[in-house]
């Protein structure tokens, strides 16, 4: 699932819209921005995200910030584009009984 969200975040990137991850820590298109807390968007679980790099909030932010760059120069990876969240969810099988609060949102 990170590498999901990390390949998500860097979509504009890769698009070439924003030049750098500084850059993209601002870029109101994109989800990058409320994992490191420059805003807070409602329908993003950022504490889900950053749960996985450390408990302390400060630590998971920079976390979460050096695991986005180091995905940087990977460019485009066939197995992550088109159908990502249908595979996220183990297929369509998964996807028809995925709901909020359903186990496609567990952490695996």
């Amino acid at each position: 699932m990170l590498e999901l969200v990390r390949y998500i975040h860097l979509n504009p990137i890769r698009a070439g819209i924003v030049d750098d991850v500084m850059l993209l820590r601002d870029y109101p298109w994109s989800g990058h921005s409320a994992p490191i807390g420059r805003v807070e968007l409602k329908r993003q679980d950022a504490g889900y995200v950053l749960g996985f790099f450390a408990e302390k909030q400060k630590e998971a932010r920079a976390g979460y910030a050096a695991f986005v760059a180091k995905g940087i120069d990977e460019g485009r990876r066939p197995d992550l584009t088109g159908g990502g969240l249908v595979r996220f969810v183990g297929g369509m099988e998964g996807l028809e009984g995925a709901s909020p609060g359903g186990t496609a949102h567990q952490r695996r």
